[in-house]
C-alpha cells in the first residue's frame, strides 16, 4: 500500500492514536468485520434448528405464532435477536412442550439466517442501519435491567473474550435468553441499542494480550534486531513503555512502517507478519507494566 501510494503520487496521511481509534470505530459500525450470510446455509439452518417446525414462511403452520413473512424484526440481526430476547419465556415453554431442543446460534449461523429470513419474507421497506447508542447509557441499563447483579465475578463481561462484530452480540444475546435460569427482563429495540453500544465500549477500550506471550513474539519475530540495537535509529523499547495501546501501535506502524520496511530490507530480514493474537500479545509487552490486563488475558 505504501509503495501504491507513492508511485502515485498520494501524500501518506498522518495518523494519531486517536484517529486509529475512530477509524476502527467506524470500521465496526459500518460492519466491515462482519462476515457474509449466505442464504442457503441459512435454509439449512432455519430448518436444522427445528425453527421451521413452528414457524411458517408466508402463512401460520401453527395457531398463534406468526408466520415469517409477518415478522417486523428483520431489520437486522440485533433487531431479530431483541424480539427473540422478549419472546424467550413463550419460546422455551413451547419448546419444551414439543420436546424440541433449544436453537442454540452461532454467529455466522444467525448471520445465515437472517439473509435466508429476509429473502423469503418478501419485499419490505428498506431498514435503516444499525448504530449502537451511548455507552454510558447502556451501562446504566446494564445496571437497572438486573444484568450486573449477573455478570460479576468469574460471570464478568471483563473476563470473557472480546467479541468482534454486532452478529457476535447478537448471537450472544439470543443463546443467553435460553441459558439463564430466571427469565429475561423485556429490552425495546431502542434499549438494546444502548446495551450493545456498552458492550461494544469495552472491547475497543480495554486491552487483551498478554505481556509475558509478547515478550516471546517479540523474540521470535526478531524485534530486538533493531529497537534493541541504538545504532539503528529505532527507537529503543524503554521509548515505548507506557505508550504503546493497540491504537498508538497502528499509528506509529503507519507514521514509521515505511522506514522500518527499507532498513529491513538492507538487514535482509523479512517482514514479520502477525496473528491478532500475537499482535495483541506484542502491544502489552511494549506497553510495560501500566498495562491494564484483563482477567481472562492469560486464557484463550
Amino acid at each position: 500500500m505504501w509503495a501504491t501510494m507513492e508511485r502515485a503520487g498520494i501524500a501518506r496521511p498522518q495518523l494519531t492514536g486517536q484517529d486509529a481509534s475512530d477509524l476502527f470505530a467506524f470500521f465496526f459500525a459500518a460492519s466491515y468485520f462482519e462476515a457474509p450470510g449466505n442464504a442457503r446455509r441459512g435454509r439449512l439452518v432455519f430448518r436444522g434448528k427445528h425453527c421451521a417446525e413452528c414457524h411458517g414462511i408466508q402463512t401460520p403452520i401453527r395457531e398463534g405464532i406468526r408466520p415469517v413473512a409477518a415478522w417486523q424484526a428483520l431489520e437486522n440481526p440485533i433487531s431479530l435477536a431483541q424480539q427473540m430476547w422478549n419472546h424467550s419465556v413463550e419460546m422455551r415453554q413451547a419448546l419444551d412442550r414439543s420436546q424440541v431442543p433449544y436453537p442454540r446460534l452461532s454467529s455466522q449461523e444467525l448471520t445465515d439466517m437472517f439473509v435466508y429470513l429476509r429473502g423469503v419474507a418478501g419485499p419490505r421497506p428498506r431498514a435503516a442501519e444499525f448504530s449502537p447508542a451511548s455507552a454510558e447509557t447502556g451501562q446504566v441499563l446494564f445496571a437497572s435491567k438486573g444484568c450486573a447483579g449477573c455478570h460479576r465475578g468469574s460471570l464478568s463481561l471483563e473476563s470473557r473474550h472480546t467479541r468482534y462484530s454486532l452478529t457476535d452480540f447478537g448471537a450472544a444475546m439470543w443463546n443467553h435468553a435460553f441459558q439463564s435460569a430466571q427469565s429475561p427482563a423485556p429490552l425495546s429495540y431502542p434499549e438494546m441499542r444502548r446495551l450493545v453500544g456498552y458492550l461494544i465500549s469495552t472491547q475497543f477500550f480495554e486491552e487483551r494480550g498478554n505481556p509475558e506471550r509478547g515478550q516471546a513474539v517479540f523474540a521470535r519475530r526478531r524485534c530486538g534486531a533493531c529497537h534493541d540495537d541504538p545504532s539503528s535509529g529505532a527507537p529503543a523499547r524503554a521509548t515505548l513503555a507506557g505508550k504503546m495501546t493497540s491504537f498508538d501501535m497502528l499509528a506509529a506502524l503507519w507514521k514509521h512502517g515505511p522506514a522500518m520496511l527499507e532498513r529491513m530490507r538492507q538487514e535482509g530480514l523479512p517482514w514479520p507478519h502477525f496473528a491478532g493474537a500475537e499482535m495483541a500479545d506484542l502491544t502489552a509487552y511494549l506497553h510495560g507494566p501500566e498495562f491494564k490486563q484483563r482477567p481472562s488475558a492469560g486464557a484463550r
